[in-house]
């Protein structure tokens, strides 16, 4: 068994000890809906002691634990439970998230659906699968795709900006869909279930496996304010597929630009 076939193993294994808990102790973060459980710390105790075993050369971050800087040796940026209240809520929508980054770039990524038994995977310029199965993103233009609206719920500032974003793109988008798993949306991006998502502060562990599995199925990703991802610190996310990407981002830089000079001028933002 090779070392790709054994961090998939460990993972899956991660997945089974993850839908183990039953019992649940939720604790608060202090940030508004932004919550812990054991199991959240249990899954990434396990997966960060096999990893390490894996690649002793590779450092780490994690949702749940103190975070140095990023370096550009080889680094695990994990997300132990991506979709924390859908997992306490039993709602059977949570992932387990991994992205490998060498040089600050992401090179491999795994997201495991543990309740569906899937493992999506993707490397840098080898494609994304699904259990072994070839993943695209679809070709659906803007006007008409199914846009993951992120809430940013934890950040009390963004609010009016996440509400005004809705109301500026609903009209010009098909809808809006929201699972409460940042990691799950960009799975399905990747399989062209829906064409895109956005969220105006999102960490690197939220994403980092899942926009190189976008970007591997022929779909683009972004800072939306910046440009280029990178995974040193929270950015606000864009990623799509292709045909819509730029439209989407262009319509999302706007609606920054609005609701930036509302607040500089103390007046609410337009609703024209």
């Amino acid at each position: 068994m090779n070392i790709e076939q054994r961090t998939e193993e460990l993972i899956r294994a991660a997945g089974e000890r993850m839908l183990g808990y039953h019992q649940l102790e939720v604790t608060s973060k202090g940030r508004h809906g932004d919550y812990v459980t054991q199991a959240d710390r249990a899954v990434q105790e396990m997966l960060m002691e096999g990893l390490a075993g894996l690649y002793p050369e590779a450092s780490f971050m994690a949702e749940e634990k103190e975070n140095a800087s990023l370096t550009d040796g080889p680094a695990f940026i994990i997300d132990p439970i991506d979709g924390t209240t859908n997992f306490f809520r039993f709602r059977e929508a949570s992932v387990i998230s991994v992205g490998l980054t060498v040089g600050k770039k992401a090179r491999e990524g795994w997201i495991y659906h543990p309740y569906r038994r899937q493992m999506y995977h993707a490397v840098r310029g080898q494609g994304a699968f699904r259990d072994g199965e070839r993943l695209r993103v679809s070709q659906v233009p803007a006007e008409n795709a199914l846009v993951y609206l992120g809430t940013a719920s934890y950040y009390e500032e963004l609010m009016s900006l996440t509400g005004l974003s809705a109301l500026r793109l609903l009209p010009r988008i098909a809808d809006f869909r929201r699972t409460g798993s940042c990691a799950l949306e960009l799975c399905d991006i990747a399989e062209g279930k829906a064409e895109a998502l956005f969220e105006w502060r999102l960490s690197p562990w939220d994403y980092c496996a899942g926009t190189l599995l976008v970007e591997e199925a022929g779909g683009r990703c972004a800072d939306i304010l910046r440009g280029e991802v990178t995974f040193s610190g929270p950015i606000p996310l864009l990623a799509a597929n292709g045909a819509s990407f730029e439209k989407l981002l262009q319509w999302l830089r706007q609606v920054h630009e609005e609701w930036r000079s509302g607040e500089e001028t103390g007046c609410p933002a337009r609703q024209d």
